[in-house]
């Protein structure tokens, strides 16, 4: 009996233990490609993309990951989830209505963003005050309605580098191509093409004009 006990201890503490190191951002990056990156630094802003659930499932897998302070009502277009080092905005993928859009953002990039009327029409006015601090209140008019990355028209993000966080290749497939270092055309020097599909670039060399014959001269001279 007693070394029963010791075990279900012992299950109580490592469930302890990883439930406290349980974090929905990580999370989100490790499961999920990454679509864009606005920001630097401590104000920044993550959007990661999940095909075939919708904002409601996402929401609850995330909480179950990580508890939030606050979750906002279901909704199957847009959804809150904060924390007290992020807020998650979870959107209805607008090219794809099975698909989920999850926004990661610093407090500082949700604080210095989202208008304060809109965000408590998802969250109590009580604990944004005590996550963006008592003096928050960044109404700035209703010429500015920044509502996250797909509800804000005049969003524009910073093209992601970061390969290592991709799970999947993007779903859109580009292709064409952009010439560098134009040669000058009576030069008979080479212009490098190349794809935008990642294919390794074909050199094309110009051909050269032939080389002109030269005459031979003939006849003799004598030494002095």
């Amino acid at each position: 009996m007693k070394k029963w006990t010791t075990w279900i201890s012992f299950l109580l503490i490592i469930a302890l233990l990883t439930a406290c190191g349980a974090d929905a951002g990580k999370y989100v990056r490790d499961e999920y490609p990454l679509v864009s990156v606005d920001g630097k630094g401590t104000n920044m802003s993550k959007v990661y993309e999940v095909d075939g659930k919708k904002v409601p499932a996402v929401a609850a897998e995330l909480a179950a990951k990580e508890s939030p302070k606050e979750k906002s009502k279901e909704s199957e277009d847009q959804m809150f989830l904060v924390y007290n080092d992020k807020v998650i905005n979870l959107q209805k993928d607008p090219s794809n209505d099975s698909n989920t859009l999850v926004q990661i953002d610093s407090i500082e990039y949700a604080k210095s963003h989202y208008d304060s009327s809109f965000l408590q029409g998802y969250l109590t006015a009580t604990l944004l005050q005590s996550i963006f601090g008592s003096g928050w209140n960044n109404n700035r008019g209703s010429s500015y309605d920044y509502r996250g990355y797909t509800k804000s028209p005049s969003y524009t993000a910073t093209p992601s580098t970061d390969t290592s966080t991709a799970k999947k290749p993007t779903t859109s497939d580009r292709t064409g191509s952009f010439t560098s270092g134009a040669a000058n055309p009576s030069s008979g020097s080479s212009s490098t093409t190349r794809k935008n599909d990642g294919s390794t670039p074909n050199k094309v060399t110009k051909p050269s004009a032939s080389k002109p014959t030269t005459s031979k001269k003939t006849g003799s001279f004598k030494r002095r």
